[in-house]
């Protein structure tokens, strides 16, 4: 299931991404790419508090990858991955930044079998400046998974 998934998410990113990079110089107009830090925290399964994520985005979709670790070497099990596309709609839009929700597919790559599902839907809460946004994300994946996570855009 992960390496169908992996696919799914590869072929989805190359088959929204080409077309912006095909243009040449001109690609980072299509999209933007971020870079973030945050925290994570989940129901019953605790999937690391630390976050790394990044993702390329514009303002009616997004897809990304995120990683969450403890930090604790005698934690054998302490990172799971998560990588999501999501459809978004802006919800107040101002001239320097905007407000927005969204919703879509998740996948889970896991070390152990702390969650019974490693494909789920997710829900994404944000706001986005010119030069950086925050975001919270749910994850259900039975148990679910949060993050909140800040954003550096490179543009």
């Amino acid at each position: 299931m992960r390496k169908v998934l992996l696919v799914l998410v590869a072929a989805v990113f190359l088959l929204v991404a080409a077309p912006a990079f095909a243009q040449g110089d001109d690609y980072l107009e299509y999209g933007t790419f971020s870079l973030g830090l945050g925290a994570g925290f989940g129901d019953d399964v605790d999937p690391g508090q630390w976050i790394l994520s990044g993702k390329y985005w514009d303002p009616m979709w997004e897809v990304g990858a995120e990683m969450y670790w403890t930090g604790d070497e005698e934690d054998e099990y302490d990172q799971i991955g998560m990588a999501w596309i999501a459809y978004r709609y802006d919800l107040d839009v101002q001239e320097e930044s905007a407000t927005y929700v969204g919703i879509g597919a998740a996948g889970i790559f896991e070390e152990w079998s702390g969650y019974e599902n490693q494909f789920g839907p997710v829900g994404i809460v944000g706001w986005d400046a010119d030069i950086w946004g925050l975001e919270l994300k749910w994850a259900y994946f039975d148990p679910s998974v949060f993050s909140v996570v800040a954003y550096y855009h490179f543009e």
